[in-house]
Parts: structure tokens; C-alpha cells; sequence
């Protein structure tokens, strides 16, 4: 088995849209609404193509044998915020997790760097961050974009 992690290019936008969909069902059933997971997907291939041609993001994909199993996105935010790298986002399907993809991809992310991120009340992701050195640092929202539900700042 081969795992294989590269910058992610405007060519993988529809790739990412549908793992992104397919990411969110896995991990945010239950936890979000249903109309709001359904809509992933056409969301998300409206918003790839823009992103991956010169958005502020990097976008980094994770394949085992050929196949794309997940994504992480980081940028740059520099001065001014409670830390100048926001780890965007972080996934990896469930078949494949607990195989080092996730933190292979955060390493090739953020690195060692100072950053935050924002996770889901509930997510099981949490204990992840946490084991890379994540802790909460008491900063909630409930943004309207999750339907509002609770989510929590994380900062190393």
C-alpha cells in the first residue's frame, strides 16, 4: 500500500468537491443539519475551481494506491490574529483514518508552526488536534455558514 501526499492543483477541483462531500457525510452526520451536508457537494464545486486557481489557501491531497482518501488547508493569515497560520481544514475518509494520513497531512500543512483552527462541537476530531498539541482556547461561534451550529477556536 502506497500512500502519497502533493499540493493539490486546479485540475483536483472536482475531485475535492466530492471527497469534501463525501468528508462532511462521514463526519458531520448528526452533528449538522441534513439540508446543510446535502448541499455540499454543489457548494463546493462552485467554490474549488476559484480557490485552487488563486485563492488564498493551500490545499494538500492524500492518496492511497490512486485512490484520494483526504485533504488538508492551510493559510497564511500573517500579524494581527491569535496566530498568523489557520489550519482550514483536515480530512480523511474513515476507512482510512488511524493510519498516520491525518497527521502526515497536518505535518505537510502547517509544519510545526503556531496556528488555530476551528472545530466542530462533537467531532471526534478534537482528540486528534489535541494529540498534536491543539488546545482550546475558549473562543465560540456559531456561525451561520454551519447553520449555526457551535464551534470552538483550537490554538497551538
Amino acid at each position: 500500500m502506497s500512500l502519497g501526499i502533493r499540493a493539490a492543483t486546479v485540475l483536483d477541483a472536482e475531485t475535492l468537491a466530492r471527497l469534501h462531500a463525501r468528508l462532511w457525510t462521514e463526519a458531520f452526520a448528526g452533528l449538522l443539519s441534513d439540508d446543510l451536508i446535502a448541499g455540499t457537494e454543489e457548494r463546493m464545486l462552485e467554490i474549488y475551481p476559484r480557490e485552487l486557481a488563486g485563492g488564498s489557501t493551500t490545499y494538500w491531497i492524500a492518496t492511497w494506491d490512486g485512490e484520494t482518501v483526504g485533504f488538508a488547508a492551510a493559510r497564511a493569515l500573517g500579524p494581527g490574529d491569535v496566530r498568523p497560520l489557520e489550519l482550514v481544514s483536515l480530512h480523511v475518509l474513515a476507512d482510512f483514518q488511524r493510519r498516520s494520513i491525518g497527521a502526515r497531512l497536518l505535518n505537510y500543512a502547517i509544519g510545526t508552526a503556531p496556528c488555530f483552527l476551528w472545530v466542530l462541537d462533537g467531532s471526534t476530531a478534537e482528540s486528534f488536534f489535541r494529540s498534536h498539541g491543539f488546545e482550546r482556547d475558549g473562543l465560540r461561534e456559531r456561525p451561520e455558514r454551519l447553520g449555526g451550529a457551535l464551534i470552538h477556536r483550537m490554538v497551538r
